[in-house]
């Protein structure tokens, strides 16, 4: 494996991922090159790189907007890990949010200082700002363009150190939405929509670099596709939508150490195809990354603090010291940069504590039925005692047992004096329960460095010309950890939307 170090220089000169010094056709790839030059085999305005949520947003966008558009796309179906999401969107003060909630005067402001604070100063404060300003006209647009209708409208649990003011229930969900996989909902009426305002879509051709002019614009791509290798030419822009670094081992180990801590001992749920080619391929051409580190994590068994109206049951996280060190009901990914870290400082994993007492509780994760083959099946560790536990998972029993009366105790005043958490708050009692906590990963959060049109910036700022990224190929517009559920899908949509808006209106080569 790699440095980070030296797989910036590496990818900067073209030495990662594939080999782009050959001669192609009387250019290079990434290199300068003129459109004579080249014997191009396919060609449009607009070509896209991917056909997930945002590459298929590009797409019809970019053909609204009277561009011809054709998207390549990796693997044989579209959607990408769109279609494994819930679908639901983030926005501020809609039509929605007033029928379905009780927040009539919620405003993109408050929206976006949240993601601001959540972004803990790591975030590009226009981009954020863009995104929140301008998801209503979004969750409009999918109804009045796209065909959705919106059913309800929750919100995501909370994260300690934001201000209960900047909270609203702003997560909106589509008819029939909400759940694992009915994202494809949403990609097969973008995808329709699309290909019914003419946008083509050509699957199982992986793009492969960017070609340039002399000038340093993007003029197209090569591809391979039914074992050839092709040239498209991008008569007005190339767009990148391709995810982040999702399956790339050797660029998350790079880049994203809890991406590749989801790799290589998690579950990563992410679809094969996202393995980092927009990324890389920008690079390749002087493009500035930003924004690795955090990832979309949430607990596999439980789903912990993923909605709002699902209070977490009496529990609590401790450490491989049998210490106690978050806020298990802060929103998901926020505690589970906490259960990452604790396990890469201590070498060793972490657990969920609960009781007998635990499951009566409202929307408990276990019945006594399902947590008893739980320990049969040796995914739960039962014992009667708190020490006994302890010895069974390896921790110290002192510690565990110190944690257990901090807890109860607090209980005793329904207050959490250690981790402000909100619910739960109950004492626990035994038998008594262990969970080794596993991650599901929905993918790693960084990417190639965007301004608020969706141009690819090098690193002194300047825009690399003709050149795109958007939704999760693109970083920078959310910080360290996932703020909640229905940041990326909105995020798909507004910069796939942002960047096929803009190229479709440039003149062509």
């Amino acid at each position: 494996m790699i440095s980070r170090r030296d797989f910036v220089k590496r990818a900067a000169a073209g030495a990662v991922g594939v080999a782009t010094v050959g001669i192609l056709g009387g250019c290079t790839q990434g290199a300068a090159s003129t459109s004579n030059e080249v014997k191009w085999d396919k060609e449009a305005d607009v070509v896209i790189v991917g056909g997930g949520g945002t590459g298929l947003a590009a797409a019809l966008q970019a053909a609204l907007d009277g561009a011809k558009v054709l998207t390549l796309e990796k693997g044989g179906v579209a959607g990408g890990t769109t279609n494994f999401s819930g679908g639901v969107m983030q926005a501020a003060g809609t039509d929605a949010q007033k029928q379905y909630t009780s927040y009539q005067d919620d405003t993109p402001e408050k929206h976006y200082k949240l993601w601001l604070k959540a972004g803990e100063g790591a975030v590009d404060e226009e981009l954020v700002k863009d995104l929140a300003y301008q998801a209503p006209e979004h969750i409009q647009w999918l109804t009045d363009t796209v065909g959705l209708k919106w059913t309800s409208v929750y919100g995501h649990s909370h994260i300690p150190y934001v201000e209960d003011s900047f909270f609203a229930d702003r997560i909106h969900v589509y008819e029939n939405g909400g759940g694992i996989g009915s994202g494809t909902i949403l990609t097969k009426a973008l995808l329709k929509a699309a290909e019914e305002k003419g946008a083509l879509i050509e699957y199982e051709t992986e793009v492969t670099g960017l070609l340039t002019n002399e000038k340093g614009e993007v003029i197209g791509v090569t591809a391979r596709q039914k074992d050839a290798e092709i040239k498209v030419k991008a008569n007005k822009g190339v767009i990148l939508a391709a995810a982040s670094i999702d399956q790339n081992k050797e660029m998350a180990k790079a880049l994203s150490p809890q991406q590749y801590w989801d790799l290589t001992t998690q579950q990563c749920l992410c679809t094969p195809t996202n393995t980092g080619d927009g990324i890389r391929m920008a690079m390749e051409i002087g493009a500035a990354v930003c924004g690795f580190g955090g990832t979309i994590d949430f607990c596999a068994k439980t789903g912990a603090a993923t909605d709002n109206r699902v209070p977490l049951f009496p529990s609590f996280i401790v450490n491989q010291k049998g210490r106690r060190f978050v806020c298990e009901d802060a929103t998901y990914a926020y505690h589970y940069r906490a259960i990452f870290q604790q396990e890469k400082q201590l070498d060793g994993p972490t657990f969920m504590i609960f009781g007998e007492s635990s499951l009566s509780a409202e929307k408990a994760p276990w019945t006594k039925e399902s947590v008893a083959k739980d320990v049969t099946d040796g995914v739960v560790f039962k014992a009667d005692s708190i020490e006994e536990l302890a010895g069974l998972i390896a921790v110290d029993p002192a510690n565990l047992a110190s944690a257990l009366a901090t807890w109860n105790s607090d209980m005793q005043k329904n207050k959490d004096n250690q981790f402000d958490r909100k619910t739960g708050l109950k004492p626990i009692t035994g038998p008594f329960y262990a969970y080794k906590n596993v991650a599901a990963n929905l993918g790693s959060l960084g990417g190639v460095k965007i301004n608020v049109d969706g141009q690819v910036l090098r690193p002194n700022g300047e825009v690399i010309p003709r050149l795109y990224a958007g939704g999760l190929n693109a970083g920078g517009w959310i910080g360290p950890y996932y703020p909640g559920s229905g940041t990326a899908i909105m995020g798909t949509v507004h910069w796939g939307r942002k960047a096929g808006g803009h190229a479709a209106k440039l003149t062509s080569i």
